[in-house]
């Protein structure tokens, strides 16, 4: 898990922009071998997303998904190298205040490890 905020300064997404106008971070982490779990275990992805909003944060974005939200294949291909992803990884960020964005990370990072 990383703070991965100065990769979004200059971002197109208004979602993204109006966490980080407000003080709020990113923090990503990479779930090795997890490319397509979140789309197509909807079930799984359905409980994270709960589970996330219980920390505070209104959710999470994977690589996965993109582009969408304003992120670009760029901004894609950029968060990738971050994390050094290879092609079976994904990168799960949440943008949020710090404490929930961490937390969430953490319920994260604790998930994509019981689904492996």
């Amino acid at each position: 898990m990383k703070e991965i905020t100065h990769l979004f300064q200059a971002t197109n997404s208004k979602m993204i922009k109006g966490i980080l106008d407000s003080g709020g971070v990113v923090i990503g982490a990479k779930a090795e071998g997890f490319t397509g779990v979140l789309l197509e275990d909807t079930e799984f992805a359905a409980e994270l997303q709960r589970k996330v909003e219980a920390t505070g944060a209104k959710g999470f974005i994977s690589t996965d998904e993109l582009p969408k939200y304003g992120i670009s294949r760029d901004d894609k291909s950029i968060i990738e190298k971050e994390f050094e992803a290879g092609e079976k990884d994904t990168i799960i960020f949440v943008a949020a205040p710090k404490e929930e964005a961490t937390k969430a990370m953490e319920v994260i990072e604790a998930e994509v490890e019981k689904k492996k």
